[in-house]
Formats: structure tokens, sequence, C-alpha cells
């Protein structure tokens, strides 16, 4: 069975949508009314365990108790559930080629340049054809892989928590979606979607409704906060309030924000700025606008400091500001996830 689903959301049922992150579980579901979105369940439980290290999963069991108490705790007796493949998991990327040229071998071609043969033959594949192209002389082509174990690990924890995975997005189509869900006067210019996590950094450039080009970054907010400990010598805990903008043992958040924080933002835009230099370079266009989500998006100032180093309109993203909740960067991923719906007929899970 295929796997990636299709880009767009559709139909009058969201799913749950669930965010599988490496410091908490985030819960969306929508309720659509014509076009008119608003979310009836929003929730985030935070490990009380921890479950990863780095990309691998410690626990499967106790991350299954996890999910399933978190729907327990929410209510929610349908088992049906979208869930997402991490930008760490996963390959994406948008291929040009003539509009003469067979779309599967060009994929086929592409991969088979990238990847050895036996790496081939352990990742599962998937593409589409765009509506949208940058060079009308071209078409242009998604293109994502996953690797067959992660999937079959990741579906085995839903389905051990009760769960059926009917939806499996990958990371970067369900944070491109919710921005347009809220945002779709932006479909004319690209756009940069940064997504800072609690231990990696995802960077979307989206253009026409769609991914264009993405950057993983193993930087978050457990490295701020580690930052932070070994600057002023506190625990985890004191970091964390420090982080929250409040001061701790004499410390504030001025000092913290002007001797650590900073300088974690600017290895960030570092990132920040090769990626949509990458995007000139390959599409020619230019990159003026920011929208940053996840948890650590909420440090204060990180707004004006990412907008005077790069020069761009910088912004919070706001995945529920369709609802006029200008709040909630974390839930970016499990919004996207939520507009897909049961029925789905485009859906290949």
């Amino acid at each position: 069975m295929g796997w990636l689903t299709k880009f767009f959301r559709g139909g009058d049922y969201c799913l749950p949508g669930l965010d599988i992150g490496s410091y908490s579980l985030k819960l969306v579901q929508l309720e659509k009314n014509n076009n008119y979105y608003k979310p009836i369940i929003k929730s985030e439980y935070v490990y009380e365990d921890q479950i990863f290290a780095g990309t691998e999963v410690i626990d499967l069991f106790l991350l299954s108790s996890y999910i399933r108490e978190v729907f327990k705790s929410n209510g929610i007796k349908e088992k049906e559930v979208a869930i997402h493949v991490p930008l760490t998991s996963c390959f994406y990327s948008v291929i040009s080629v003539p509009v003469s040229r067979s779309p599967e071998e060009a994929v086929m071609n592409y991969m088979q340049s990238i990847i050895t043969p036996e790496e081939l033959a352990e990742v599962k594949i998937d593409y589409r054809v765009l509506p949208v192209s940058i060079d009308k002389k071209k078409i242009d082509i998604a293109v994502a892989a996953v690797k067959r174990d992660f999937l079959e690990e990741r579906i085995g924890v839903i389905i051990h928590a009760g769960l059926n995975p009917v939806v499996i997005d990958i990371e970067p189509a369900a944070i491109n979606n919710q921005f347009y869900l809220n945002y779709p006067e932006s479909i004319t210019y690209p756009a940069c979607l940064v997504d800072i996590g609690a231990t990696f950094t995802k960077i979307v450039i989206s253009f026409g409704g769609y991914p264009y080009l993405t950057r993983n970054v193993e930087y978050g907010g457990h490295s701020i906060t580690e930052q932070l400990q070994k600057e002023f010598i506190l625990g985890v805990e004191d970091a964390e309030e420090l982080k929250r903008g409040n001061s701790v043992k004499d410390v504030t958040y001025e000092e913290a924000f002007n001797r650590v924080i900073t300088a974690s933002i600017k290895k960030i835009v570092t990132e920040i700025l090769w990626t949509i230099e990458n995007f000139r370079d390959r599409f020619n266009l230019d990159v003026d606008k920011i929208y940053l989500y996840g948890g650590s998006s909420k440090l204060k100032g990180i707004v004006e400091v990412v907008k005077e180093l790069t020069g761009k309109e910088v912004y919070k993203g706001a995945p529920f500001s369709l609802s006029g909740i200008e709040t909630g960067e974390e839930f970016g991923v499990a919004v996207g996830l939520s507009l897909r719906y049961k029925g789905d007929s485009n859906v290949k899970v």
C-alpha cells in the first residue's frame, strides 16, 4: 500500500491529528462547518519519562500507553487517527523535469542518483506531479521516501495503543497545509515556515500551496536549555523557567537572552538563510516572509532577532488563526494532520 497522503484537505469530518514529538504528544481535532474550521480538541501531553533518544524511541510500549491516555483523557472514542512521519525520518524534495518526460522514470532516476541500490530497497517512495510549476516549461514533481522499518514501527505503536492510523502524512506537508489554511493569500509568493521543536528545527519553503524545499537542523529548545544550564549553572527546571521569561536565582531573562538565547537563535538563522539561498539558486525566487512555529518560537524577543538578522518580514505562525486564536504555535503539525478526513479517496495509507 502507498503511504504518502495527498497534500490538500477536504471532506466534512476532520480526523484527530496526533503529533508524536520528542518532548510531548500534541493532539488536535478540528470541526468543519462549510469553509469554517474550529478546534474542538487541543491538547498537549508532556512525557513523564524520557521516550526519545535523538530520533530513536526508547520504550515503544510506554509511548503507546501515553497515546492511549491522551485519547482517553480527551474523550475521543473513534479509533481512526492521522499521524505523520517526521522530517528527521523521511526524505522530501521537488524536482523539475521537461514536460515530455515520464514522471515515474524521472523520479526513479533521481532517487537512484542520490542513494545506493541497497538503500533504495529499504525505502518506500511516493511522488506527485504538482498542478503548479515555477518554470512553466517544466513540470514540478514532489518526491517523498521513508524507511520501511520506521514506518512499520510507528504503525505498530499506534495499533498497540488501540488506534487505527488511517492517514500517514509527512511532516513538511502537515506544516504546509495548516499554513495555507490560515494564510490562503500567501499562495502567490514563497514563504519560509520554521518549526523550532524540542530537539530539531524543521525548515520548509512553500510556494503555490505546496512545500518545495526542506531542511532539518539538529538544534532546538533542548539545546537552548542546555546552554542556559552551562552558562548560569542551573538545573533543568530552573533553565526552563528562565527560558519561559522568568527570572531565576538573580538571573533575569534579559541577561539570559543577551548572553545565551540570542546566540542560539543566530545558529538557527544561519540555517534559515542557507535554505532560502538554496531555494533562490534552484528556482530563482526570493523569500521575503518567515513564519515561526514550535514551542521555542514562543521565546520572548525571537521575532525581533530573526527579523534583524535576516532582513525579512518575520511573524509568529498561528495554526488556529482560522478560529481567531493567535497562539498555539506548537500545534502546527497537529493542525495540519487534523485537516485530513475519513473516506478521503486520495489518501494512500
